[in-house]
């Protein structure tokens, strides 16, 4: 090639770079900034108003600024230092252009997918209160089962105690009637509380509609639908607490561990010992009810915090559209775009001064023929140096041998 080939080739690189460059420095800052500032949006930097918006804006700006700088001066300045011989300017230049795109790739991935990934939280969260629920109402269900029984010991008891009275207001009927108050008092309140269940029931069903609703609403925002859903579940569990209230289990254990002391007729032991055997078969069949009922195991679901930046990549195979649009964006290209640019700044210059770019080659030595050769082929190349070493006659020619001298 020809020094005015090289030139014009030179030229033709130049003119293609000049060309789409300067567009390309302003137009990787321009869309990054824009996509960081819809991250930033959904990151929270613009709340609290006025002062929020001029937070991000003011940040946006920033950003851009930096981003412009950055990559100018790796292109027109750690490029060219790269081709004048300063090694260093490359690590620099294009780490600088790796971490300001990482600084983007990772802002812009966590706030285009913040959204997401915080509903997709919340609808696990949806998921484990689902069951705690049922199951707290399946232990209240299982309270619910002594009323029939309480019931049952109230109507009996009435009928002894009428029995007793019937010859006249003695010590058995005393005693009978005071047993027989105490019942009827837990059944009444047992009824009354099972009303009260089911309104609490409703309650506890509509909250779970409404916070299943207030996920599905995409037209408020995601951190409008936490806050909103927050506040349901709070009210969820005051309605569980009143649920479990509704219906007193520690008064019906405590009217059983009275049944089962029995009672004292004073001189009327086998009075007292009769009675005593009724109130254990009532205190069985309430003991028996009783432990019939299981609780729930363990606490109430946690609510979800607020998504950090850094957490939404654990739900990267679910984004993985907007994570590779960011990386394409903010990191792929502007490395790409420094490295073509580092790349042809490099052969521009071998075209003009090849002399710098060419590799000198040092002389072989004793060493460098020994070990590029193999062993059987040593012994073979000494046998052919020694025969390519001129004979004693021919290194002196004019000198007679021994044997003439004789």
């Amino acid at each position: 090639m020809t020094h005015s080939q090289t030139t014009s080739s030179g030229s033709e690189r130049l003119s293609e770079q000049a060309n789409y460059l300067p567009i390309f420095l302003i137009l990787i800052p321009l869309i990054e900034i824009l996509l960081f500032a819809i991250a930033g949006y959904h990151l929270g930097f613009a709340n609290g108003g006025w002062m929020g918006i001029a937070k991000l804006a003011i940040l946006t700006i920033g950003a851009f600024l930096v981003a412009y700088a950055t990559y100018r001066m790796a292109i027109e300045k750690g490029a060219l230092l790269y081709v004048k011989g300063a090694i260093f300017a490359l690590v620099l230049s294009g780490g600088s252009v790796g971490i300001v795109g990482s600084t983007f790739f990772i802002a812009t991935s966590a706030g285009l997918s913040m959204a997401p990934v915080q509903e997709a939280e919340l609808g696990a969260f949806l998921q484990e209160v689902g069951p705690y629920v049922d199951g707290r109402i399946a232990v209240v269900d299982q309270a619910a089962e002594l009323a029939p029984i309480m019931q049952a010991l109230a109507e009996d008891l009435s009928a002894r105690t009428t029995q007793e009275g019937e010859t006249g207001p003695g010590p058995i009927y005393r005693t009978l009637n005071s047993l027989f108050g105490r019942a009827d008092g837990l059944s009444q309140q047992i009824t009354v509380s099972l009303a009260v269940r089911q309104d609490v029931l409703a309650q506890i069903t509509a909250l779970r509609s409404a916070m299943e609703a207030t996920l599905a609403d995409e037209d408020r925002t995601i951190w409008d639908r936490r806050a909103e859903m927050r506040r349901q579940y709070t009210q969820l569990l005051s309605a569980l607490t009143q649920l479990d209230q509704a219906i007193p289990v520690s008064l019906v254990r405590s009217y059983a561990a009275e049944l089962w002391g029995g009672v004292l007729i004073p001189n009327r032991e086998a009075a007292s010992a009769r009675i005593n055997r009724t109130l254990g078969g009532y205190a069985a069949s309430l003991t028996e009810a009783l432990a019939a009922q299981k609780g729930v195991a363990g606490d109430p679901p946690a609510f979800p915090a607020k998504i950090g930046a850094l957490e939404t990549f654990r739900y990267a195979g679910k984004n993985i559209p907007i994570i590779l649009a960011a990386f394409l964006v903010d990191l792929l290209f502007p490395l790409a775009l420094w490295g073509y640019a580092v790349m042809t700044l490099v052969q521009i210059d071998k075209d003009r001064n090849p002399h710098r770019w060419a590799k000198t080659q040092r002389a072989e030595s004793d060493i460098d023929v020994i070990t590029k050769r193999r062993p059987m082929q040593i012994p073979r190349a000494r046998d052919d140096e020694e025969s390519s070493k001129p004979s004693s006659s021919t290194r002196n020619p004019g000198r007679p041998s021994g044997k003439s001298r004789r």
